[in-house]
């Protein structure tokens, strides 16, 4: 089959190891709050992974102890669930790779092993590690990859990076020893080293070994990256592929807990492909393969990766958790019909802190065990008007359409997309415009009925005599009621002008989109004063997201941002404000609200009565996020029966 990436899917050989493309999946871990049924094997989603074309599928050594409350994967109770995950992945075509964590151990009385005494990075209190304790930690981690190797899997992937063992020991800061693993690089490196001879022994010659490093740790412990290719060097007889990321997966102590995690996990506030840089240093000096991972999302962007020599391998993470079938579809030359990641972190149980850990693109992420994989036709098709062509409309009449219904959907707008379509113009707000397009693709793909300018009236949605009536009518921005609000305009209203406006700017309402739009105007180098009545900035969005955010405001040396404060009038050249520290006059060019959005439920509810069944989606329900409005529309489309 041809295909239109042929470095992709080529099959690489990886020691004694063929592997049918280029594309791995990350391992994302099995924590008890994403357990969803008994029968949820190996992982999140690693069946649908498996089954989507991935060449190896990486799963998480605790992952499958965890199910079963077992320590080790290997451990006499957990063999059954391990077994289980193996045959899950072969059954999709994949190869099983393991992966064991080379993280930090507690000593009897609570202290963290650590290269040194003091502050852990989760900070808690770190106890030197002796001689006796490395080896041990050494001992068992070989005494695992043999075990991995005995079980059947295909490969083993140690993780060396973020915030493991090897990472500290080579940190000059957390690494201030002064016996043979201290003080010069050599020694930093030799805990690390005499780890992976161990493995290398254990496994023998001709079994592969993957390695993951953290380029830097992206805080004031790391160490460099020149000091990084170092250790590469001096291990590349030791490993066959090294799989390149950055940063930490949690961290306390001198700054913020977590601040390092969104250069592991990247937000959009984060170039793409954030890692290929380096991968391309080591692909160019040292004699190992390389797998690039942190925000792969585009097959052709990984295909010129590949082909230029960048990177052997992608791993991808949370581009598979949207979209499971990514390599089948890109290989198929099916790269437009590809469910974009939106890189929210919604589905990151750290970031949501557990209030939604979901996938705002894909309702079947941790739900397989009731969302399937592909609905089924109906017998019995029934007439489904959609009444707005936002996100949640388009999903709602895309689901409905999938099972063979006839779908109209009505939009009072010249196009579809709804609020997404502000996308267009902010830098950060790309990947929400990918998926816009996704959807509105599918659409036209669609035998689904789209009239657009078209404004729905009840009289109109009875002549259509639908038997299922789904209501996504939206939202509208709120004019707060402060005096002279008629100065001010809506802040999306800048957004086309976001380069060519002049001036100064005053933003009210330090929600998603008011603190969005002053880092934008900010980074332009704009005067930009954000005024936000409570004491955080985007706060509904989640934690890592707002982290990610705030590191951004603070490069920002034109931004002024005051908080628990409130606009008391709006006048033509300015605002008055009130502060803690008093009232104030800020002078402006331009006057800016994001107070919010009102959903239209009333507007809504003049249609419920033309058919049983009618249901409200997205913003109309509630004023929603975007993984809201998909999941209401999914929801909405797929109880049609």
């Amino acid at each position: 089959m041809k295909t239109s990436f042929p470095h992709l899917f080529s099959p690489i050989l990886i020691n004694s190891l063929m592997l049918k493309n280029r594309v791995l999946a990350a391992p994302m871990g099995v924590p008890r709050a994403h357990l969803v049924s008994s029968t949820y094997y190996g992982g999140i989603s690693l069946p649908d992974k498996a089954r989507g074309g991935s060449a190896g599928v990486v799963v998480s050594s605790y992952g499958p102890a965890d199910i079963v409350g077992a320590g080790n994967p290997f451990d006499k109770y957990a063999r059954d669930v391990t077994r289980e995950t193996l045959s899950v992945l072969e059954e999709g075509g994949a190869a099983g790779i393991m992966e064991f964590s080379f993280h930090p151990l507690k000593n009897p009385d609570g202290t963290v092993q650590m290269p040194s005494d003091g502050i852990c990075y989760t900070g808690e209190m770190g106890k030197a590690m002796t001689v006796e304790q490395m080896k041990d930690q050494i001992r068992d981690l070989a005494d695992n990859c043999k075990k991995t190797k005995d079980f059947g899997f295909s490969m083993i992937m140690l993780h060396f990076g973020h915030d493991s063992q090897c990472c500290q020991f080579l940190s000059p800061v957390w690494n201030r020893r002064t016996d043979s693993y201290g003080g010069s690089l050599d020694n930093r490196i030799r805990f690390a080293r005499e780890a992976l001879i161990a493995v290398r022994q254990a496994v023998g010659p001709c079994y592969p070994i993957m390695m993951r490093i953290s380029r830097q740790l992206m805080v004031p412990e790391s160490y460099s990256e020149d000091e990084m290719l170092y250790f590469l060097k001096q291990v590349e007889d030791l490993v066959d592929i090294v799989n390149v990321s950055a940063g930490m997966d949690c961290y306390g102590g001198t700054v913020e807990r977590y601040e390092a995690n969104v250069h592991t996990h990247t937000t959009v506030f984060e170039p793409q492909y954030y890692n290929a840089a380096f991968a391309r240093r080591i692909k160019q000096e040292c004699r190992v393969k390389v797998a690039l991972v942190g925000g792969i999302t585009d097959p052709a962007i990984c295909e010129q990766l590949i082909a230029e020599g960048s990177t052997d391998l992608v791993m991808l993470g949370r581009q598979l958790v949207a979209d499971p079938d990514w390599p089948q579809k890109a290989c198929e030359g099916r790269a437009e019909d590809i469910v974009p990641c939106l890189r929210c972190l919604n589905c990151y149980h750290i970031a949501t802190e557990h209030e939604n850990v979901q996938c705002s693109v894909n309702p079947r992420f941790r739900r397989e065990n009731r969302v399937p994989r592909k609905l089924e036709k109906t017998v019995t098709p029934k007439t489904v008007v959609v009444v707005g062509g936002g996100p949640a409309g388009m999903k709602a009449a895309l689901t409905a359409e999938e099972q063979g219904h006839r779908v109209i959907l009505l939009e009072r707008a010249a196009k579809l997309g709804g609020q997404l379509n502000w996308a267009d113009y902010d830098d950060y707000k790309k990947e929400l415009k990918a998926y816009r397009e996704y959807l509105i693709r599918q659409i036209v793909k669609s035998s689904v009925e789209v009239r657009l300018e078209t404004e729905a009236m009840p009289e109109l949605i009875a002549s259509l005599a639908p038997d299922d009536l789904i209501l996504g009518l939206g939202a509208e921005f709120i004019t707060p009621r402060i005096p002279g609000a008629e100065y001010a305009c809506q802040a999306v209203t800048l957004y086309p002008e976001l380069d060519s406006a002049q001036g100064r700017f005053v933003i009210i309402g330090g929600g998603t989109i008011g603190t969005e739009l002053a880092l934008e105007l900010a980074e332009r180098g704009k005067a930009v004063t954000l005024i936000e009545m409570s004491d955080t900035l985007s706060a509904k969005g989640n934690k890592l997201y707002r982290i990610a955010l705030h590191q951004h405001l603070r490069r920002c040396s034109t931004l002024t941002c005051l908080l628990q404060s409130q606009v008391l009038e709006i006048k033509p050249d300015g605002v008055e404000v009130r502060t803690p520290q008093g009232i104030q006059q800020i002078p402006a060019d331009h006057i800016l609200l994001a107070v919010g959005l009102r959903s239209r439920t009333e507007a809504a509810q003049q249609f419920y009565g033309i058919t049983p069944n009618t249901v409200m989606i997205g913003d109309c329900k509630r004023v929603a996020k975007v993984i809201e409005a998909t999941h209401d529309g999914y929801f909405a489309g797929a109880n049609i029966r």
